[in-house]
């Protein structure tokens, strides 16, 4: 049986948003997956990883603080696992797989709080197929509790 040496890369890949940066003290290529925000000192901003602007903007006007998560996420989810297929973003997440491949660490960086339900989760996850375990380093370890 063949092995594939593309299969298990040496480089592990991190995922966190930008309040976690500070748990990064090891080398790695920082990740902006955001389409805006506030600039990253040594961050790389990789746009075709972030949602598209109408993904985005549904998330601001229709489902932010209006539904519970359990509600929007799961549409969220499968929009953005859509956008995913696209040649360019296929193509981003190659440059990311390649990184991985030369022994490199990345850590996809965005502002959302609750890596939960968040599509860097959704871009780590992506790899799992590739034998890579994306660790998030500022994980939400507390259930949201709603009281209605």
């Amino acid at each position: 049986m063949m092995k594939n040496r593309y299969l298990n890369p040496p480089g592990k890949l991190y995922t966190c948003n930008a309040n976690g940066l500070h748990k990064v003290n090891f080398p790695a290529n920082i990740l902006m997956i955001t389409r805006a925000g506030f600039e990253i000192p040594n961050a790389e901003i990789v746009r075709d990883l972030s949602p598209s602007p109408e993904l985005f903007q549904t998330y601001l006007k229709e489902w932010k603080d209006r539904e519970p998560y359990n509600v929007w996420w799961p549409k969220y989810e499968q929009r953005f696992l859509n956008e995913l297929k696209l040649e360019s973003r296929i193509k981003a997440l190659r440059e990311v797989y390649k990184k991985l491949v030369l022994g490199q660490d990345v850590v996809l960086v965005c502002f959302c709080k609750d890596h939960r339900y968040c599509h860097r989760r959704l871009v780590g996850e992506f790899f799992k197929d590739f034998g890579v375990e994306a660790k998030e380093l500022n994980p939400i370890e507390v259930e949201q509790i709603t009281l209605f």
